[in-house]
């Protein structure tokens, strides 16, 4: 999801810019992971019409008692506690309707996102059946958007999931240049190096701004590892715990940590799929692989932060329900997603 280049006009990024990987590996520097990944910005065409851009006050401030989608009731596989309340996750899908640049007035940072095809709806479509099937398992979920083509910038996710006081918050991407080996998760504890954890910041001088809440640091690595474990059971291929690097990838900070996982004050993880198919940086996923990153994320997540009754039993209700919500959320006209015919994935 990142530029390459120099500081050019931010128009550019909008239209021109090449850019690298939607979450790019580590660098060259580091023999034992792969060289950034390198992709091409897909823009929607213009005949596309997208949805209009929400009023940010409104996503600011979701309800944590999240009311389950009509079409998703089935009986949860294990009943929270009458005594305790159940964990809202809050899911993250990624992208902007539109490209957003601004600065974000307590950090300095540069907030940047833009949107970017057939991800955009792919992520989107993920995120709200996996929030299907935790709802439908007995957890509390919102999302950071309401629409596909919703545009939303970093600050004001992170603030999401601040003010929902979430028990983890998890960004869903795609990285169309990548091939389905590319599998990774990210926490906000990074890797080690030399058998020790170094500082996960973004800026430089007077804006570089570290991540300092060691327990939600520790948190997130924890939760980073289990959807890891069970993304590559459900999807069949390794998904690696990784760090990731934004150096040299202007006009974006500097830096080794998503700026939705550096303003977080809750454990946040950042996931990343390979989905290059054919050759091709903008055929979308099918039906059967999205439903094994939806089923990674969603057993992951259930794992990495349990009901107060206890584990959820798999395969859960919410499992369960996944392939038939992708498919119809994959339809357009739903209210929802708007999803064009040519980013339709097969098997819907």
């Amino acid at each position: 999801m990142a530029a390459r280049g120099g500081a050019g006009a931010l128009l550019a990024l909008a239209v021109t810019l090449v850019l690298a990987g939607c979450g790019s590996a580590e660098p060259v520097a580091r023999p034992l992971l792969p060289t950034p990944p390198q992709t091409v910005f897909s823009p929607e065409p213009q005949t596309a019409s997208p949805s209009p851009s929400p009023s940010p006050s409104v996503l600011a401030v979701p309800t944590p008692a999240a009311t389950p989608l009509a079409t998703a009731v089935p009986t949860p596989s294990a009943t929270p506690s009458t005594t305790a309340v159940a964990p809202l996750v809050v899911l993250d899908p990624g992208h902007s309707g539109k490209s957003i640049s601004s600065t974000d007035a307590a950090s300095g940072l540069r907030d940047i996102d833009y949107p970017n095809y057939p991800e955009i709806y792919e992520m989107f479509d993920i995120s709200v059946c996996v929030g299907k099937g935790l709802r439908a398992d007995g957890y509390r979920v919102a999302l950071t958007k309401t629409k596909a083509l919703d545009s939303v910038g970093l600050v004001a996710r992170a603030k999401i999931a601040n003010d929902a006081k979430a028990a983890l918050a998890v960004s869903v991407h795609d990285d169309h240049s990548q091939g389905p080996a590319f599998q990774a998760t990210y926490s906000q504890r990074g890797i080690r190096h030399d058998g020790d954890y170094h500082a996960m910041y973004r800026g430089t001088g007077s804006k570089r701004t570290v991540f300092s809440d060691a327990e939600v640091a520790q948190a997130s690595e924890k939760a980073a590892e289990a959807i890891a474990r069970e993304r590559t059971k459900a999807q069949g291929r390794t998904v690696g715990v990784r760090e990731n690097t934004y150096t040299g990838r202007a006009p974006l900070e500097p830096g080794n940590l998503a700026i939705v996982q550096l303003l977080a004050k809750v454990p946040w993880v950042y996931n990343e799929a390979g989905a290059k198919s054919g050759g091709s940086t903008t055929k979308a996923m099918s039906i059967a692989t999205e439903e094994a990153y939806a089923k990674g994320l969603l057993v992951g997540v259930e794992a990495a932060v349990p009901l107060p009754a206890g584990a959820v039993s798999q395969p859960s209700a919410g499992v369960q329900q996944l392939k038939q919500c992708l498919t119809t959320a994959a339809t357009p006209g739903d209210g929802r997603v708007d999803r064009p015919a040519r980013y339709r994935p097969s098997g819907s």
